[in-house]
């Protein structure tokens, strides 16, 4: 069934107007039609089933049957990462939401080539995820920052776990997970952090390297490491 994205309240025999996009991709991509239903969450109140009612050439309308499941904590794993070339880009950000992350931040380090990010592109790509995967949240999209802002303003309740390329942190597997934390994780750009950032990343408080694999891991390949890893630990600890 299909399931969309509305930032609109829900509640049920409520009707709701849909224009534009989501009326276009509902009639036109999908072609929903009067009387067939579809699965609506908004990312605070849960899933609802809802009944197209009516349709026109700009907009459509659909009324709320029932809930279908309530809002519930899918976790606070943040992602941060260099910003990569399109396609890949878009796997890295496909792949951590559908993994459950509850941030995505892109940072600018020394050696990151791109100067900006198409901030639109990953919300638009996370919220596609997001109705195909099953999950009733959007991830938190952050603004590129440099590496030394972002560390600047570290909360004090988080851990920042980063991808050390140098071999010489602690593999991934040994890091004992400290439940009363939140976690993080770093992924650096394409030829590594530099001798500066490293240092660092070292002198910060909340930050430790890990070894993510003996051989270097493409930035994607790293980020869904690390952010499995940690889900992983999380589920354990919590069970």
């Amino acid at each position: 069934m299909i399931r969309l994205f509305v930032n609109l309240p829900l509640k049920s025999e409520k009707e709701l107007i849909l224009k534009g996009p989501q009326s276009h991709y509902l009639q036109r991509v999908m072609r929903l039609k009067k009387g067939e239903r579809v699965l609506l969450f908004n990312g605070k109140e849960g899933e609802w089933l809802a009944e197209m009612s009516d349709g026109g050439k700009r907009h459509l309308s659909l009324i709320i049957i029932s809930q279908t499941q309530p809002q519930s904590d899918e976790g606070d794993l943040w992602i941060l990462f260099s910003p990569l070339k399109p396609k890949r880009q878009e796997f890295l950000v496909e792949k951590a939401t559908e993994l459950g992350v509850a941030c995505i931040w892109p940072v600018k380090c020394e050696r990151t080539t791109l100067s900006k990010v198409n901030l639109k592109k990953i919300e638009d790509h996370s919220r596609e995820a997001v109705e195909q995967c099953g999950r009733l949240t959007l991830p938190e999209i952050k603004p590129l920052l440099s590496l030394k802002r972002v560390l600047g303003d570290w909360p004090k309740d988080r851990k920042l776990l980063f991808g050390d390329e140098t071999l010489t942190s602690s593999p991934l597997r040994e890091i004992s997970i400290d439940k009363t934390k939140k976690y993080a994780f770093l992924v650096g750009p394409e030829g590594g952090f530099t001798a500066q950032e490293l240092l660092l990343l070292r002198s910060h408080s909340q930050v430790q390297g890990v070894t993510l694999n003996p051989h270097i891991l493409r930035a994607e390949t790293a980020a869904l490491v690390g952010v499995s890893y940690l889900q992983l630990s999380f589920d354990r600890t919590n069970g």
